[in-house]
């Protein structure tokens, strides 16, 4: 089973359905607003918890069972969505194969009141979670210079890639072989500027290009070196449909670090791994970088990278614009989800379909929301703009 952004599925000639994901807040939204309910939304997830489109590897029971003993819980914890997908005949999103990038630290309570929870995580950083908030603030990394990355490396060597395998791995591995729906290896945390901005914080890890580059080199290389240490060994039983390295490096303003700063640390671990990538049968590499991303596109072609997404509009892409410059690369997502606030039309939602359309016909697209699907969205324009998208599809 594979998702093939120019073949479809099994190598037949189909563009999936799908779409990345929701936050629990947007199923919530939805529901009052008249959505039939298959899968309540567990009252403690918060505002900003993700709803993934795409189908867990691991059953509900399985994740129960290991709860109290699996150290790789945060990594396979994730709700699937159990709602949209059957209303509108959704295929699956791409599931990210549990991987943990961390060096397997353990949570560690530092303070904590009635106001608020003071922390170190997995990764070492330590964080206050404040009550009724979604998102930590950091407070401190465990990165700062060479002797704390010395100390930090030592985490990443080869001999800790078992303990990293997701629970109940043979078993795992042998049911994988007979799957309805695509894996990707690679997501959050797994880039080279992504992983670095959260051992270091980004402030600091973009001075140290200018004050040691090569502690910044020596990062880098260490990480390519366990990831591609990492991924042969789940590769060698488990059959992954593509990679995706995890960025996240602009902003709406553009990129966080200049095209010369990409090109000399990032862009030589971009075409190794995929170098890497074509030699262990994976065909399909893609990027995941949120913002605005065009002035990055042509450096990340010249490393090799297959395809990009999220292609967020409101950060100003162009989607016509990207493809007209770049007719093979694989894009995926790109509708503008402000299309689907309470305050548009669906003038504005055909406006949008009409660049759907137009994209799907010059291939190698698969179109879904830029993102997330946003509590900003209305069920009846969600409805409007996926069964549109849908019946597009279908007249290919």
């Amino acid at each position: 089973m594979r998702m093939d952004i120019e073949k479809g599925y099994n190598g037949s000639i189909k563009v999936p359905k799908v779409e990345w994901g929701y936050w629990s807040d947007t199923i919530r939204r939805w529901i009052r607003e008249g959505m039939p309910v298959r899968e309540p939304i567990p009252t403690h997830y918060l505002e900003g918890t993700p709803i993934m489109a795409n189908k867990n590897i691991y059953s509900k029971k399985e994740i129960e069972a290991f709860a109290s003993t699996s150290s790789c819980m945060s990594m396979i914890e994730k709700m699937e969505d159990e709602n949209v997908q059957p209303i509108f005949g959704l295929d699956y999103y791409l599931t990210k194969f549990p991987t943990d990038y961390s060096p397997m630290f353990e949570n560690e309570i530092l303070e904590k009141t009635k106001e608020y929870t003071i922390y170190k995580d997995i990764y070492g950083v330590t964080e206050k979670m404040v009550v009724g908030e979604t998102y930590p603030l950091e407070i401190d990394f465990p990165v700062k210079d060479r002797k704390s990355w010395n100390k930090y490396k030592e985490y990443y060597s080869e001999d800790a890639i078992e303990k990293r395998l997701p629970p109940d791995w043979d078993n795992l591995a042998n049911r994988l072989k007979d799957r309805d729906f695509p894996i990707r290896l690679g997501g959050t945390y797994g880039g080279f500027f992504g992983i670095f901005r959260r051992f270091t914080g980004v402030i600091n890890f973009m001075l140290l290009m200018y004050d040691d580059p090569k502690l910044i080199h020596d990062m880098c290389d260490t990480f390519l070196k366990f990831l591609m240490n990492y991924y042969n060994r789940i590769v060698k039983d488990v059959k992954v449909d593509c990679i995706v390295i995890w960025e996240d490096m602009a902003g709406k303003n553009g990129s966080l670090i200049s095209p010369a700063h990409y090109k000399e640390f990032i862009a030589p671990r971009h075409k190794a791994l995929v170098s890497f990538a074509k030699d262990i049968g994976i065909d399909i590499v893609i990027v995941d970088n949120d913002g605005y991303m065009e002035d990055l596109l042509p450096l990340y072609a010249e490393s090799g990278i297959t395809g990009w997404y999220p292609i967020e509009r409101i950060a100003g892409n162009d989607l016509l614009k990207i493809r007209k410059a770049f007719p093979k690369i694989q894009l995926l997502g790109g509708f503008d989800k402000a299309a689907l606030f309470s305050n548009s039309s669906k003038e504005k939602i055909d406006a949008e379909l009409k660049i759907m359309s137009e994209m799907l016909k010059k291939g190698r697209f698969i179109p879904y929301i830029d993102h997330f699907a946003s509590p900003d969205c209305t069920w009846d324009n969600f409805s409007y703009y996926r069964r549109k998208l849908n019946e597009i599809i279908d007249e290919l």
